[in-house]
């Protein structure tokens, strides 16, 4: 497989993995936000997480393969996909809880994306740490 083609198919991957990533983050950032918070999901429940779903995996979408290509390029792949999914669930609940915004929905936005961000600079900052080289004893 030439180099073009294979760029085309990791990228192609992690935009189908932002996506489903995005989708069960804003979902589950939804649920436990409702649930920290003691608010009761009326009759439109089903309406209103499958259109944090869909907003979530817009952005995952978008944002993972951007991230991982240009900031997370010696991050493994499982590890920035887990790792940004729950900064991002995190966030996003909080986000929900606290109201980084004017109301929830919008609190819950800032703060899945903030989340994110923390989760790939975290893994970004792990994956450029040097390593430490242990000595290895000779004595038995």
């Amino acid at each position: 497989m030439n180099r073009t083609l294979r760029i085309f198919a990791v990228t192609a991957g992690l935009l189908a993995a932002g996506a489903v990533a995005g989708a069960l983050a804003a979902a589950g950032a939804l649920l436990i936000g409702l649930w920290v918070s003691g608010e009761r999901v009326g009759g439109s429940g089903t309406e209103m997480f499958g259109f944090a779903a869909m907003v979530g995996a817009f952005f995952g979408g978008l944002l993972l393969p951007a991230t991982a290509w240009i900031f997370l390029r010696r991050v493994p792949l499982g590890l920035a996909v887990l790792g940004t999914l729950l900064g991002t669930i995190v966030g996003g609940a909080l986000g929900w809880v606290i109201r980084m915004g004017p109301n929830e929905i919008q609190g819950g936005l800032v703060g899945a994306f903030a989340g994110f961000a923390a989760a790939a600079l975290l893994l970004r900052l792990r994956a450029s740490a040097p390593r430490v080289r242990r000595a290895v004893s000779t004595r038995g």
